[in-house]
């Protein structure tokens, strides 16, 4: 299988994606929707290249198109970055004045006023929702169709499931998820509004509230790691690492105070 990226044969294996040849290689596409750990989903559709097959040349997004035979790719020609900058212009109008876009139209010379502000504080990449129903909370979800489709949780009520993990505000590239903790509850705030809320644990030894307790072995088990011992739910991490910092220091200077009781003892006999 030979594979000609922006005129330079790359090393590609059969069923690899383009973007992921493209990033092996060091070769620049711009993506928002993807993230190596979640399947394609291609909904953002900022990594569109043209590619030529079979003596046929086309768009397609490269982050779930598996390369299977002799390929050429272009990953930045002018009828792609003119399609790039439509699209940022697009999204920047549903979230006006957000950096990744600001960078990405600076990049490809997008004015990210060229359209009426929608505000509607939500580019549409999926991610949080792909991300939740991977980790096993299932809280957040795509729903409706077409142009009136939306990030929600089931029937726009809050959440009482949610696990409080967090990665939906870590993932988002826009930064339009927020988590918030006060109250002795973390709730999880979805365009402005809260889509989850659920009750942090209180620590045992300093009394501050922390992350909620994830139920961990269904999740290792997942992950094939059955044997992970459990860890003491009744303290918060900051306090479980300083317990576990003296244990150390014990640990290290635990054979010197043998050692010098061993010489007093010895001395008082002497």
């Amino acid at each position: 299988m030979k594979i000609i990226m922006d005129g330079k044969e790359v090393a590609a294996e059969y069923g690899q994606t383009i973007l992921e040849v493209a990033r092996k290689n060091g070769i620049y596409i711009p993506t928002l929707c993807h993230v190596p750990g979640l399947e394609p989903a291609a909904m953002c559709r900022i990594c569109t290249v043209e590619l030529t097959e079979n003596r046929r040349t086309r768009l397609v997004t490269s982050c779930n198109y598996p390369l299977r035979q002799d390929a050429e790719i272009q990953t930045d020609t002018a009828r792609v970055r003119n399609g790039r900058k439509l699209i940022i212009e697009l999204l920047a109008t549903r979230c006006p004045d957000r950096a990744v876009l600001k960078e990405l139209g600076e990049r490809y010379g997008a004015d990210i006023h060229r359209f009426p502000a929608d505000d509607k504080d939500c580019i549409m990449c999926g991610l949080c929702a792909r991300v939740c129903e991977r980790v096993g909370a299932n809280v957040l979800t795509l729903s409706g169709r077409g142009v009136e489709i939306t990030v929600s949780t089931f029937m726009g009520r809050v959440a009482t499931n949610c696990i409080g993990c967090g990665a939906c505000a870590q993932i988002c590239p826009v930064n339009a998820i927020r988590i918030e903790d006060q109250d002795g509850y973390r709730s999880v705030i979805l365009k402005g509004k809260v889509a989850s809320r659920i009750p942090l644990r209180k620590c045992t030894s300093c009394g501050q509230f922390f992350g909620p307790v994830i139920d961990l072995p269904p999740v290792l088990e997942r992950a094939g790691e059955p044997g992970v011992p459990a860890f003491n739910a009744s303290i918060c991490p900051n306090c479980s690492r300083r317990n576990h910092a003296k244990r150390l220091v014990q640990r290290h200077f635990e054979p010197y105070d043998t050692a010098i009781q061993a010489l007093a003892e010895e001395g008082r006999r002497l």
